[in-house]
């Protein structure tokens, strides 16, 4: 389902993206009071909801929230945010088939949080987005997974015929944090929109065994990764990933291997002119 933005958040957004275009190296300053505004955090139910998704480990279902009173339960968040006491919940963890086989461990956040990362999402991603390199197809604004197929297919019909396929291991389970942050820090120097983000990953992971016995895992004590199935963890993986391809337009390897990258998500392929061992090499 989709859902049109509301004008004044698109206006926000567009203002937001054209700033961080056209200045590479300003560092926003003043994002927070945007994160937790009223039609903001309104979108960003709208947005959680229609993407529907079971509960997390409240048990909170739309449904409920709903029938409690929505502006009260939105007014409680936004009372938090100003407050500064939010605190997210634990991610309750559950495994899904993966096509090929296999199962890839999915993390889902609370309604509560899914909204406020939503929320978070629609004030950051116009910047973020502006520093991204092209290469790089997933979960971004009006591109797709066919894009990058295209893409790929073209380069292939000029001649990069060499190739590597790569499928990053564990991607989103092992970024490092510190590194993460640094990232997002050269865009951003509000200290609670850092603090907000710096809490996401670190939240601790439930799982429950066939018996229904509780395990807690991860939390503050690694250092290592960010949710997958998180609303924010995607923006967050391809700002990590976009060191990996501004490094790689930076220091000519295009020319060097004669090659192009192709990212999409965790996976990605170097397309070369006969050079595909020499950019694995590198690219390793």
């Amino acid at each position: 389902m989709s859902l049109e933005t509301p004008l004044k958040i698109r206006m926000l957004q567009r203002k937001l993206y054209l700033k961080a275009k056209a200045e590479p190296s300003y560092r926003f300053y003043l994002l927070y009071d945007k994160i937790h505004r009223e039609d903001v955090l309104a979108h960003a139910y709208e947005l959680a909801k229609a993407n529907q998704g079971a509960p997390g480990v409240d048990g909170q279902t739309f449904w409920g929230i709903e029938m409690q009173g929505l502006e009260k339960w939105l007014e409680g968040i936004r009372d938090e945010l100003r407050a500064k006491t939010y605190e997210p919940q634990p991610v309750r963890r559950v495994m899904i088939p993966k096509p090929g086989g296999g199962e890839r461990p999915l993390g889902i956040p609370t309604i509560r949080d899914r909204v406020v990362q939503t929320a978070a999402k629609l004030i950051l991603e116009p910047i973020l987005e502006a520093d991204l390199e092209p290469e790089a197809y997933g979960y971004r604004p009006k591109r797709s997974a066919q894009d990058a197929i295209r893409k790929v297919h073209k380069l292939l019909c000029e001649g990069y015929t060499d190739v590597v396929d790569a499928d990053l291991s564990k991607y989103f389970d092992t970024i490092p944090r510190r590194e993460l942050m640094q990232s997002v820090a050269r865009r951003s120097v509000d200290r609670d929109v850092l603090r907000l983000i710096k809490m996401w990953p670190q939240v601790p992971v439930e799982e429950r065994d066939d018996q229904g016995n509780r395990r807690m895992t991860g939390g503050k004590g690694s250092s290592r990764g960010t949710p997958q199935g998180g609303v924010i963890s995607p923006l967050l993986a391809n700002l990590y990933m976009n060191r990996f391809l501004k490094y790689w337009r930076i220091s000519g390897r295009s020319e060097v291997f004669q090659a192009r990258v192709v990212n999409y998500a965790d996976d990605f392929v170097i397309l070369s002119r006969g050079c595909a061992k020499e950019a694995l090499d590198w690219t390793r």
